[in-house]
This record gives C-alpha cells, structure tokens and sequence, in this order.
C-alpha cells in the first residue's frame, strides 16, 4: 500500500484552501483525496472521513461540530465543502435512544446541519461523531475484506493486524453499526483502530497524517499476511 502523502502537496493545499475552510479541514480533504486515489481502498467508491471542530453560528458562538463527508462525494475530488457540518453534540445524544429508524435517522440529519443546504451526511455519520478521535478515516480496504470475508476472518484479522485493532461483527450501516461501535470502544478503550468484518476498517488520530498513515500501515499488513499465506487459496465471501 502506498503512502501518498507529499509535504509539498499538503502544503499547496493548504495554501489554496486554509483561509476559508481552517487548516484541519483543509488537510482532512487532502488525505480523504490520498484515500480515494487508491482503488485497493475505496472499493466501489465506498468509504468517508470526518474532522472535529468547530461551527460558529449567528450569535458569534462556536459550537461543536462534526465535518463529515457527504453522502454521493467522490473522495478523490473532494472538495471541502464536501464534508457536511453536523451538530455534534445532538448527534451524540441521538446514540443515546435505544432505536432509530433509518428514515428517522436520515431526518435528523437534515435538521440538524449546521449550514442550511449543505449535502446529506454519511450513513455513518454516528459512528464518526461516537468515536473520540478528531480525524476518522473509514475504507472498504480490498486486503481487509479479503481477510474479514472468510468463514475464520476473525481470526485472520486478528493474525494480521494484532490485539490492538477492536473488531465488530457485521451490522448493516446506520443506528445498529453506531450502538455497535460504541459497544466495541467502550470495551477496547485503548484500541487504536477497528475492523468492521465484512465491511471495512477504521482508523483515527489527532492529526489528519496520523489518521492516514494509519490506515495505510494496518492496511499495508493485512496485504503483506494476505501474500505471505498465498499458497492457502482464499475465498472471498461477498455479504449482501
């Protein structure tokens, strides 16, 4: 797996982008353009990432924010404005009910941006506004689902990436996979990434670069177990 970070690239960046949009989400749509211009990543165009931050509203306030990638975006062109500002604070509280209907969900949404118009959020947004970490990275990472995809992939995965990646059984995106993770970080708090089997991978970090270098690391291992047991046939075991 390539890391494609360029300190010139991302200085470019931020020279072009910084004064309107801030530093932090100038850079997280850089590395979320580094993601997507890797097809062994963003299988199908899947994936999302998100910043927090802060909104500053009407009243000169600023209020805590979710920026996260909206619905339809292709992550290698995205632009900033791509990433769709939420109220962070309700979304959290949203995780607090016991049930939400996926219409319900898709509703709040809408209420609850932060600048009207703004394109529809993720699907996933809950579970980037649970997850502490200021910079969330999430793929459809080929070599992870070659690994999460078998009849053992729990185990594969813990071989290949180590006791420091939590893993989630396979829930179907929206309120469900947010409770889930949620689950999952409470019970592994020091993890420092997740496997969504069937799914994907999650990665986090203070920094938009640690965040993707993350990923491409614990991805880069899951390529370099996948080769190394070559001569054992894998079959991939699509969900639907």
């Amino acid at each position: 797996m390539k890391n494609r970070w360029s300190d010139t690239d991302a200085s470019q960046f931020t020279a072009r982008y910084a004064a309107q949009w801030g530093e932090d989400l100038t850079l997280r749509t850089y590395t979320t353009r580094l993601l997507g211009a890797d097809e062994g990543l963003v299988l199908h165009g899947g994936g999302n990432t998100s910043v927090k931050g802060n909104h500053r509203n009407v009243f000169g306030q600023q209020v805590p924010a979710l920026f996260i990638k909206a619905s339809g975006y292709d992550m290698s062109k995205i632009e900033p404005a791509g990433h769709s500002a939420v109220d962070l604070d309700y979304f959290k509280r949203l995780c607090t009910l016991p049930d939400l209907s996926d219409e319900v969900m898709a509703g709040e949404f809408q209420l609850h941006l932060l600048v009207p118009g703004a394109a529809a959020p993720s699907i996933e947004t809950l579970t980037h506004a649970l997850l502490p970490a200021k910079f969330i990275d999430h793929t459809h990472a080929d070599a992870i689902l070659v690994l999460s995809n078998q009849p053992d992939g729990e185990a594969l995965v813990r071989e290949a990436l180590g006791d420091g990646v939590a893993l989630v059984d396979y829930v179907k995106p929206g309120f469900k996979l947010a409770k889930a993770v949620a689950a999952a970080y409470a019970a592994h708090p020091g993890c420092r990434a997740m496997v969504w089997m069937r799914h994907g991978i999650v990665t986090w970090g203070a920094t938009a670069r640690a965040s993707y270098q993350a990923m491409i690391n614990l991805v880069t291992r899951a390529e370099e177990f996948a080769a190394r047991r070559a001569s054992q046939p894998l079959v991939v075991v699509v969900s639907t």
